[in-house]
């Protein structure tokens, strides 16, 4: 198979980790570290995707709110609105979108915007047979 060619449907994966808007960001640490992840999705009351919460988002607000960090919503320190793609995605489209986005990780969602997996760049990466490389 050239990679190229793949669909974002054969290397995503299912993403456990989900967060409301209204969780606080420390139950979506304490995800992120239950589970040895890097984000959080951020889904709506109608399982839509409506923001990311990563590590990156962590670095970038808790220094101006040290006091209060663990506190807030996770929908004051989100990254929205967050690029998806869906399962018939190129993974030549989805990494383009990742570079312009400066992101590592990508959404996948159904014709309704509803989540059905993600995508990682370290997904894409890790099964590129060595040949290609």
């Amino acid at each position: 198979m050239i990679i190229m060619a793949a669909l974002v449907k054969d290397y995503m994966i299912r993403k456990r980790e989900i967060v409301s808007p209204d969780d606080s960001v420390k139950s979506a640490i304490q995800l992120m570290v239950d589970n040895d992840q890097g984000s959080v999705i951020v889904l709506d009351e109608n399982e839509k995707v409506i923001g990311i919460f990563t590590e990156r988002d962590v670095l970038r607000h808790y220094l101006t709110n040290q006091s209060k960090f663990l506190y807030l919503k996770v929908s004051e320190v989100m990254s929205s609105p967050v690029a998806t793609v869906s399962m018939d995605t190129s993974i030549a489209d989805a990494l383009t979108l990742m570079n312009k986005k400066n992101v590592r990780r990508l959404p996948v969602v159904d014709a309704d915007g509803k989540m059905v997996g993600f995508v990682s760049w370290m997904e894409m990466f890790k099964n590129i047979p060595p040949s290609r490389l």
